[in-house]
């Protein structure tokens, strides 16, 4: 199979395509965040904490890629809302660790079973082998990505 040459037409309309799927489906995400009146910021809080369980408030900035001063911010007002509590970490009592309430585990089921759902029916056009070609080429895609190093 011939590769395609870099500077052909076609990795600007692979762009596009990519970045006109995440759009909608972001979209989608958004007006369903709005409905459960929850910000993207605050679901990404929610799926965090609940991949990887309670955790300190420097990891969750990591993992958000938000300064400190953000992360505490956003927390302020999910715990306000009910949706997340602090406590202090048992090992180092300068940590705070944050943690989803049952009201915020709910929220986020709620919201993350519609995504999942919504999100399973994106490949339904497809062939079995339709699909497993277009993951196969994304993971390339995606692996290239990071691979290059420059803008």
């Amino acid at each position: 199979m011939q590769k395609v040459p870099a500077s052909d037409e076609s990795g600007l309309e692979l762009w596009r395509m990519i970045r006109t799927i995440y759009r909608s489906a972001l979209k989608k995400l958004n007006s369903r965040l709005i409905n459960e009146r929850v910000t993207f910021s605050q679901y990404n809080v929610m799926l965090a904490v609940s991949r990887n369980g309670p955790m300190p408030m420097s990891k969750l900035g990591e993992n958000m890629l938000v300064a400190p001063a953000n992360v505490t911010g956003l927390v302020d007002r999910m715990e306000s809302k009910g949706y997340v509590k602090r406590r202090r970490d048992s090992r180092d009592r300068r940590v705070w660790v944050v943690e989803l309430t049952p009201a915020g585990q709910r929220i986020f089921d709620k919201i993350s079973g519609s995504f999942t759902h919504y999100v399973a029916r994106i490949g339904s056009d497809l062939t079995r082998e339709e699909l497993g070609s277009t993951i196969s080429s994304l993971r390339k895609v995606s692996r290239k990505v990071e691979e290059l190093q420059e803008l």
